[in-house]
C-alpha cells in the first residue's frame, strides 16, 4: 500500500505552489506597469524635442488619442509659431519700426501716464536689441532664431526660437501670469512649453538659465521696474499698458 503524506505536509506544499504562483503574477503585473510608465514618459520626451507648428500625421494623432473619452496625453500640445505677431516679418527681413522702448517708457514715468505697445513692436525691438548665441551642450547643434513675446489676457509669453541641426524650428518658452490687485499686479510663473509639451510652471526651472541670461541683458530696460517705479501692467490680446500712475492717482 502506498504512504499518504502527512495532512499538514500536504497543505503547506499547497500554500508555497500558491504563493510562488501569486509571486509570479506579481511580478508580471509589476513588470507590465513599469512598461507602460516608461512608455507614456518616452512618449512624452520625443514631443519635448518636436519641431514647433502644425504637428505631422503621427504625432497629431497621438495628441488626439482618447480612451473613453479622455485624452491620454493632454500635456502634448502643437505650438503654433504664426501666432507670434511680427515673428515672419522680422525673419524674413520685412521692416517693422522698434520703438523707443526706453525713451518712451522713461517720459511716460517722469510725465506720468500709461503707455501702451504692441507685441510686433516689442518684437521688433527684441530682434535689435538682443543677441543671443546658444551655449552648452547643443552649441554644435541649434542656433538661436528669435526671441519673441506673444501677449495674452492677463498672460505675457516670453519665447525662444531656435533651429535644430539647421532645418528644424524648435520653441522653448515661458508663460507669466499677470494678476491685477487692489495695490498693482502680481507676477507668477504659471507653465511652459517645450517642444510640443506643456509643463506646469515647475518645470521653467530648467529654462532658467537661458531666460535669464535675456533678463540680464535687459537690466537697464527692466531698471524701473526693479525700481518699483511701475505701479500696473495690462496685458492684453496683442499688447501691453505700462503704467507708472499710482492707483490712487488714476481716473
Amino acid at each position: 500500500m502506498g504512504k499518504k503524506g502527512h495532512p499538514h505536509m500536504q497543505q503547506s506544499k499547497q500554500s508555497q505552489e500558491s504563493a510562488d504562483g501569486n509571486s509570479g503574477c506579481g511580478s508580471i503585473l509589476s513588470w507590465l506597469f513599469l512598461s507602460v510608465i516608461m512608455l507614456y514618459m518616452g512618449v512624452h520626451v520625443y514631443f519635448l524635442w518636436q519641431p514647433a507648428g502644425s504637428p505631422n500625421v503621427f504625432n497629431a494623432r497621438v495628441m488626439d488619442f482618447k480612451v473613453a473619452g479622455v485624452q491620454i496625453f493632454p500635456a502634448i500640445q502643437a505650438y503654433p509659431v504664426e501666432n507670434i505677431a511680427g515673428r515672419v516679418d522680422i525673419i524674413e527681413g520685412r521692416s517693422i519700426q522698434p520703438p523707443l522702448l526706453k525713451q518712451r517708457l522713461a517720459l511716460a514715468i517722469e510725465r506720468n501716464y500709461p503707455i501702451t505697445f504692441r507685441e510686433e513692436e516689442i518684437n521688433a525691438w527684441l530682434a535689435k536689441r538682443l543677441e543671443i548665441k546658444q551655449e552648452g551642450v547643443l552649441a554644435g547643434f541649434a542656433e538661436v532664431r528669435g526671441v519673441w513675446v506673444h501677449f495674452q489676457k492677463d498672460e505675457i509669453e516670453l519665447i525662444i526660437e531656435r533651429e535644430l541641426l539647421g532645418e528644424n524650428v524648435h520653441t522653448t518658452s515661458l508663460f507669466m501670469g499677470f494678476e491685477r490687485t487692489r495695490t498693482g499686479y502680481r507676477i507668477s510663473r504659471h507653465s511652459c512649453h517645450i517642444g510640443q509639451l506643456r509643463l506646469p510652471g515647475g518645470f521653467g526651472h530648467l529654462l532658467m538659465p537661458a531666460f535669464q541670461n535675456m533678463v540680464n541683458e535687459l537690466a537697464d530696460e527692466l531698471q524701473p521696474y526693479y525700481d518699483h517705479k511701475i505701479f500696473d501692467v495690462r496685458v492684453e490680446e496683442g499688447k501691453i499698458t505700462i503704467d507708472p500712475r499710482r492707483v490712487e492717482h488714476r481716473l
